[in-house]
């Protein structure tokens, strides 16, 4: 999937949180596609150097927890100029508000909210005057959801966040990308394929599938590349219509 001329990035330095599994692994890929040297940050060393490697030479890799804002700093500072900035690093898993324990919903922030904040104010004084950060939220951070309390709460601080700093480090740029249903991640599989909702997770999408972590990707080198050059601020979503649909959707779409 190539929706963008293969020299787009050429000559910038893309960070990616997360960036050895999922959607920040495929974004982390889209960038080196098209030209970025592409530095990437995770807990888990072996993941790294596997997706590393498998990028090819123009990719890098620190293991850094984003929950350690010293840690996070320290790296930013070997990595040093910076003209993209993607925050992919997620936690979650389902649970009902009720049985949420404390320690759950403080992993949860701590890794989504606060990793993204730690991430951000380490590499702010490493960013570009044109520089492009994009975060990842969820469709929930605005309407809710069964289960995703902590996250839900979580993202919906990161997209406030996102929103925040567009005004305060222009011209640098900031934006968010909110993914739907996202094939091949580790949250999906746990409902699509360990709970066998694959079939019922489909039909709710309008577009009747679910979304590739490569269509994120798109997303975020669209947002981080010249052609959103005026785009600030904004939440792009992917997600098959899932957001457009409404609470009432699966309803009337029956009638």
């Amino acid at each position: 999937m190539d929706s963008f001329r293969p020299d787009l990035l050429r000559g910038q330095r893309a960070v990616v949180t997360g960036g050895a599994t999922g959607i920040g692994n495929a974004t982390a890929s889209a960038f080196a596609a098209h030209g970025a040297e592409v530095v990437l940050l995770s807990r888990n060393a072996d993941r790294l150097r596997a997706a590393a490697k498998a990028i090819g030479p123009q990719a890098s890799f620190h293991a850094a927890d984003v929950r350690d804002a010293a840690r996070m700093a320290e790296v930013a500072t070997q990595i040093g100029k910076t003209d993209v900035l993607v925050n992919c690093a997620a936690g979650n898993f389902p649970s009902p508000f009720d049985a949420l324990s404390e320690n759950g919903w403080k992993s949860v922030v701590d890794i989504v909210l606060n990793g993204t904040a730690n991430a951000c104010r380490a590499f702010r004084p490493h960013l570009t005057p044109s520089a492009s950060v994009v975060n990842v939220v969820a469709g929930y951070a605005w309407t809710g959801a069964p289960g995703v309390a902590h996250s839900g709460a979580a993202k919906a601080g990161v997209l406030n966040l996102t929103k925040t700093l567009a005004v305060e480090w222009a011209p640098v740029r900031v934006n968010a990308v909110s993914p739907g249903p996202i094939d091949q991640t580790e949250g999906v599989k746990r409902l699509a394929d360990d709970l066998g909702l694959r079939p019922a997770m489909e039909k709710a999408v309008p577009l009747r599938r679910l979304g590739l972590p490569a269509e994120v990707a798109q997303a975020c080198l669209f947002l981080a590349s010249p052609a959103a050059s005026y785009v600030t601020g904004a939440c792009l979503v992917v997600d098959g219509g899932m957001d457009a649909k409404g609470p009432f959707g699966d309803l009337l779409l029956g009638m």
